[in-house]
Order: structure tokens, then C-alpha cells, then sequence
């Protein structure tokens, strides 16, 4: 009976001693996964923009319009650049003519530069609009080199200064006549690639 007395304590003393751990291992994994993404950002007036030429001065020395906020970035895992290309009706790189008497299309790059900059931080130098165009410095912010979560930039739109010449295309000649308005548009479509 001593025996089996014994026997029972050792098997209570193995349990009582499996129930008594006092730790538990559990692995964590954090997995990270690359992404990018490009929106309209929370500013006003962000999906159309309009350049108003009005005076002597506006001819002359150009016009401009910022739009605070208009991007909204996000690039995780990668820097990033922020690329636009430029078209109006499959015409790439060129204005479209809307109403007046000009010629139906005039290059992007004879009326329009791009600037980007971070929200608030100032802008670099606007580059002549084009077909294609990269932009990979942001005013003070750098050059998109690190990973950012729902950066807002805002976006300078520069009308350049016209010329007699460049005038004479975009309203045409209507033998001593008033030419009424004349309108020109460009589709901008910007998207984010890596660095």
C-alpha cells in the first residue's frame, strides 16, 4: 500500500507541478509591406484651376495660383517622386483651345510652369510644363527620400508672360474686329513612383 501511496504522490507532484509553469513563449511578427498612394488633398479648389490674364501687367510679367494642399502623398518603404503628364483631348503636351479665334492648340510649355513644395515650406524652382514631367525636389522639404503617411504639397501653377506674338496665336486675327475670350485647358494627371 506504501507503494501505491507513493506512486500517487509522485503523480500529484507532476501534475501539480506541470500546472504550476510560471512562463509562456509567444513570437510577434511585425510585417511591413512597401506601398504608394496619390490623392486630391484637403485644400480648397483642387480639382480646377484657372489663370486669369486681365491687365497690362499680367501680360507682361505672367500670372500665378497656388494651391495649398492640393496633393496628398503617401510612400512607405521607398522615397518617392511625383510625376505629371499633360494632355487635352489626346493632344499630349499641348493646350487646347476651348473658345476664341486662336489655333487649336499651343504648346504647354510656351504658357505654363509647375512648382511643388511641402505644405507651408516654400517652393523650389517651377519647371516648363511638358508632356512628361518628374518632380523629385519639393522647395525645402528635399527630394522625397524617406517614407512619408499622408503628406499634403501644395502646387504653384505659373501662367508665363505673353508676347505680341504668342497673342496673336492664342486670340488669331479677325480683320479689325473685338475677339472675344479666349480659352485655353491642359489635363494635369500626377502619380507617384519611387525614388
Amino acid at each position: 500500500m506504501k507503494k501505491v501511496v507513493l506512486a500517487l504522490a509522485v503523480v500529484f507532484a507532476a501534475v501539480v507541478g506541470v500546472k504550476a509553469q510560471e512562463s509562456a513563449k509567444v513570437k510577434v511578427n511585425v510585417v511591413l509591406n512597401p506601398f504608394q498612394s496619390i490623392e486630391i488633398g484637403t485644400g480648397k479648389g483642387l480639382d480646377e484651376v484657372t489663370l486669369e490674364y486681365k491687365t497690362v501687367g499680367d501680360y507682361k510679367n505672367g500670372v500665378s495660383k497656388e494651391v495649398a494642399k492640393q496633393l496628398k502623398v503617401s510612400s512607405v518603404g521607398s522615397g518617392y517622386k511625383i510625376k505629371a503628364t499633360l494632355a487635352y483631348n489626346g493632344q499630349s503636351g499641348n493646350f487646347g483651345k476651348v473658345s476664341g479665334n486662336g489655333e487649336q492648340s499651343i504648346a504647354a510649355k510656351d504658357l505654363l510652369q509647375v512648382a511643388i513644395a511641402k505644405n507651408g515650406t516654400g517652393y523650389g524652382a517651377a519647371q516648363d510644363a511638358d508632356a512628361s514631367m518628374t518632380f523629385t525636389g519639393f522647395g525645402t522639404i528635399g527630394d522625397g527620400a524617406s517614407s512619408v503617411l499622408d503628406q499634403e504639397l501644395d502646387v504653384k501653377y505659373v501662367g508665363k508672360p505673353l508676347n505680341a506674338a504668342m497673342l496673336g496665336k492664342m486670340f488669331g486675327t479677325t480683320n479689325n474686329q473685338a475677339n472675344p475670350t479666349a480659352k485655353y485647358t491642359i489635363d494635369v494627371v500626377y502619380t507617384i513612383t519611387t525614388n
